[in-house]
């Protein structure tokens, strides 16, 4: 099953994750794989873990997950974020709930490994943002593939300097970038998806009804200048 579909930090935002599905969809993926951060930002919790879990996703947990859970105190995130993730816990089912505390930290498979944050230390939560970082994991990493989210920027990293073109015999580490709320200046949801066996990588930009955001977020009682600083706008 060589073709996957990555998504990273749908946050809530179902308008941007049913945009994102619909475009990856049309390209037949074998497998669909998020990298955690279903819930904080966005108004739409249980809406987002339904559709991720109605695709058959697999799916990693990421800290505003495991704040959403308590196994991450409140004090690590900011208001009105903070306030957001409190209310969630009202937002979505007690099975919901259940479902979000048993996802893993770390997926491996065959050819690739898949964590939230660096796999080295999944539950510090620390983030990849420099090549120097990468190329750390993946001299720690045997598989050919590292999947990352957290930054909310998309990227792709090779092991060797000078490699920039995705190709076999290479690491790489790979961040498809976020679907709920970008952080490189483009507010569009971002995607990705990864050919095996053709060894292709292909990164999607993907708009979405922001309004219908901001308004969902008015509706649990945010400002609409809180509702903007969640969306980074």
């Amino acid at each position: 099953m060589p073709r996957i579909a990555l998504i990273s930090d749908p946050h809530a935002n179902l308008p941007a994750l049913r945009a994102v599905v619909k475009t990856l969809e049309k390209e037949k993926p074998d497998i669909w794989l998020c990298l955690g951060d279903l819930v904080g930002y966005g108004p739409y919790p249980s809406e987002c873990i339904d559709l991720i879990r109605h695709k058959g996703m697999l799916c990693i947990k990421g800290n505003h997950d495991a704040g959403v859970i308590n196994e991450l105190t409140l004090k690590h995130f900011r208001d009105p974020n903070r306030t957001l993730i409190a209310k969630t816990r009202e937002l979505i089912t007690d099975e919901q709930f259940s479902w979000l505390r048993e996802l893993p930290l770390t997926i491996e498979k065959d050819n690739w490994i898949a964590a939230h944050a660096s796999p080295m230390e999944p539950s510090s939560w620390k983030y990849v943002e420099s090549a120097f970082t990468a190329r750390e994991i993946l001299k720690f990493i045997k598989v050919p593939l590292c999947f990352v989210g957290h930054t909310h920027k998309p990227a792709i990293v090779s092991d060797s300097f000078g490699a920039v073109k995705f190709r076999k015999g290479t690491k790489f580490l790979i961040n498809p970038g976020s679907v709920g709320q970008s952080r490189d200046g483009d507010y569009r949801a971002s995607c990705a998806l990864i050919d095996t066996d053709e060894w292709t990588y292909s990164n999607f930009r993907v708009d979405f009804d922001l309004e219908e955001v901001l308004t969902g977020l008015m509706k649990l009682g945010f400002s609409r200048s809180d509702a903007y600083h969640m969306m980074k706008l």
